[in-house]
């Protein structure tokens, strides 16, 4: 603390590192007091554009800071573990960019030394703070749509520029990556899911991926089915590349209920919400979408995962997303690559999965 201020470290500025500032600068009760990047040039502008006081090209010195209280995480997947492991040790709270790891094993330790040291861990799932999932959510937990017995959930793009730029070239390392789509946007779409159904136990989880199209080391199309314990499906496709002809990109959740059903979808930044149920043999449609209005939900908290996390952490309460719920999906998309590569359906009790989140 400094000034009665919370104090922010930020590592890694050339990816989503350099969005953390809109966020913290709407928090007055925080302060960016250093950041880190190796690229001398990158942290130059940054820190005279944000005026901060603090810059560093190596983290290990940035966290020998004592008024550090909290460290942002934003670089290459497979820097994830030793940055956060390294960050706790030295008793600063960590919000990690997602995937919190590059498997199972990772996140499991991850947490065992947030816990052990007291300190929160927190992951940048931020499709939860969309106006789509939030309306979701409350529909579900409103019991909108009774007993839930199947979801689709799908992020397809056509063509995804970051995918083929040498900036973002560690992307396509399965070493750096841990995979391609399915740890990338995959991982997005099963937080959502699982957030929106509370979630539910899963039984096993089924997958194939691909790379057909483009030949990456890495997966550019991801297909999985998770099964429940309570007999409902759910299952998530994604896409890098794809020869799509309707649309460059889009988002969408389709959700059948006993009670009713809901297609939600965002395309060009636009969302479109149908939520209603049929009455039977007449087949008359109800159409109930008046009730959940994306526009009412984009206003609504989170608007920022950074900033919930942040007000948690002042609060002493328990963040939207910690990392008990972050490591969960990383056990999911272990089995999926499981599940891909041996050909057959794997049980999630095999994977060891924590319970308690």
């Amino acid at each position: 603390m400094r000034n009665g201020k919370l104090c922010v470290g930020i590592i890694g500025l050339q990816g989503y590192g350099g969005t953390y500032f809109a966020s913290l600068s709407t928090l007055p009760w925080a302060e960016i007091t250093a950041i880190c990047d190796k690229n001398e040039e990158v942290l130059q502008r940054n820190a005279k554009q944000h005026d901060i006081r603090l810059f560093f090209t190596d983290y290990t010195k940035m966290l020998q800071n004592k008024e550090i209280d909290v460290v942002f995480i934003a670089t290459p997947h497979f820097l994830h573990y030793k940055m956060t492991m390294d960050a706790l040790r030295a008793g600063k709270h960590v919000f990690c960019e997602k995937p919190l790891a590059m498997n199972r094993g990772e996140a499991e330790e991850m947490n065992a030394q947030a816990e052990a040291k007291g300190l929160l861990l927190s992951c940048h799932y931020n499709r939860r703070q969309s106006a789509l999932v939030k309306l979701l959510k409350e529909a579900a937990d409103r019991q909108t749509f009774g007993g839930i017995y199947a979801v689709h959930v799908k992020w397809m793009a056509r063509y995804t520029p970051f995918m083929c730029s040498e900036d973002s070239a560690w992307r396509r390392e399965k070493a750096k990556a841990g995979g391609g789509i399915l740890i990338g946007r995959g991982s997005h779409m099963i937080d959502a899911v699982l957030y929106i159904m509370d979630y539910p136990g899963i039984k096993s989880v089924s997958a194939n991926i691909s790379s057909r199209l483009t030949g990456l080391e890495v997966d550019d199309y991801c297909m999985l089915m998770l099964r429940l314990k309570n007999g409902a499906t759910i299952t998530i496709e994604c896409s890098y590349e794809n020869n799509i002809p309707q649309y460059q990109e889009k988002i969408e959740y389709q959700i059948f209920g006993t009670k009713a059903g809901a297609y939600c979808a965002e395309e060009n930044g636009k969302e479109s919400v149908q939520i209603g149920y049929c009455r039977f043999p007449e087949n008359q449609w109800v159409d109930i979408s008046d009730q959940y209005r994306a526009e009412d939900y984009a206003e609504r908290e989170p608007e920022s995962i950074i900033a919930d996390f942040m007000k948690a952490l002042r609060g002493g309460t328990k963040p939207l997303i910690d990392g008990r719920s972050a490591a969960y999906v990383t056990s999911i998309i272990d089995a999926a690559y499981a599940s891909a590569e041996e050909g057959r359906e794997i049980i999630l009790e095999e994977c060891h999965v924590s319970e308690g989140i």
